[in-house]
């Protein structure tokens, strides 16, 4: 029975380079797109503070992965005791049940779960704002990057990817903003100052890095039981996933 729920997302693995091998011509009549969350994700400067926030904060990491463990325990006999046909399988027709009957053993799964989620966040929450300041100092170097690429290729106009029905692989220019942050800023620090806070876009960045790294997780994992011969989980279904290692911060400071 896996009722654990995914409160951190997993650590970003090494970045796949994206390739880019277009001419300049190529271009759509100047106008080309960009992903800052993919500039960002793959850039050197990411890959590598996530490499020092993974050996700075491992303590973090055990400590989170021993009450992941701590409320899997803590959540079995009460999982147990709304199985009803006693198959290790909570089925949505037994929540159900024990939600019509009012068992209080609904009440005590929550408040053992919120419990372990704010333990999870406070012992999370160093870790994640190590790569929120880090997200956000390869950010500064976005925009005279972007400048760089578009001067060095003319265009004229740069969108963001969602406003595309269509564009051939030569109008995303994503790698070539990497490629110029790699040149100039191959590291940044994971240290912020204890005023900092981040930015909205920082935060955004940040969550579509996790959602990134979940949805290759879950290929990842998939892959792996193919190769296995077995059936690969459903989106969105009941089967196990990969545990996930990397932190995200429950209650941020409000944004600038």
């Amino acid at each position: 029975m896996n009722t654990k729920k995914r409160i951190i997302a997993s650590l970003l693995a090494a970045p796949v380079a994206l390739a880019f091998a277009a001419p300049v011509q190529a271009q759509v009549n100047g106008i080309a797109f960009a992903s800052p969350t993919s500039v960002v994700g793959n850039s050197k400067a990411f890959a590598a503070a996530n490499q020092q926030i993974a050996t700075t904060y491992k303590a973090s990491f055990d400590q989170i992965q021993q009450r992941r463990a701590a409320m899997q325990k803590e959540f079995e006999p009460m999982l147990t005791q709304l199985d009803i046909n006693k198959d290790k399988n909570l089925t949505d027709d037994e929540i159900k049940a024990a939600q019509t009957a009012k068992n209080p053993v609904l009440d005590r799964l929550k408040t053992a779960q919120t419990n372990a989620q704010a333990d999870i966040a406070r012992i999370s929450n160093p870790a994640a704002r190590a790569e929120l300041f880090a997200i956000e100092s390869i950010l500064r170097q976005y925009e005279a990057a972007q400048l760089r690429v578009v001067t060095a290729r003319k265009i004229g106009v740069v969108l963001t990817p969602e406003v595309f029905m269509y564009a051939p692989e030569s109008a995303d220019i994503s790698a070539a903003i990497t490629s110029e942050i790699d040149k100039s800023t191959p590291t940044v620090a994971i240290a912020p100052p204890a005023d900092w806070e981040p930015s909205r876009e920082t935060l955004a960045i940040q969550q579509q890095l996790v959602q990134m790294a979940q949805i290759r997780a879950y290929q990842q994992e998939a892959a792996r039981q193919q190769q296995a011969g077995q059936a690969a989980p459903a989106a969105g279904g009941g089967a196990a996933r990969p545990a996930p290692a990397r932190p995200a911060p429950a209650k941020p400071a409000e944004p600038r």
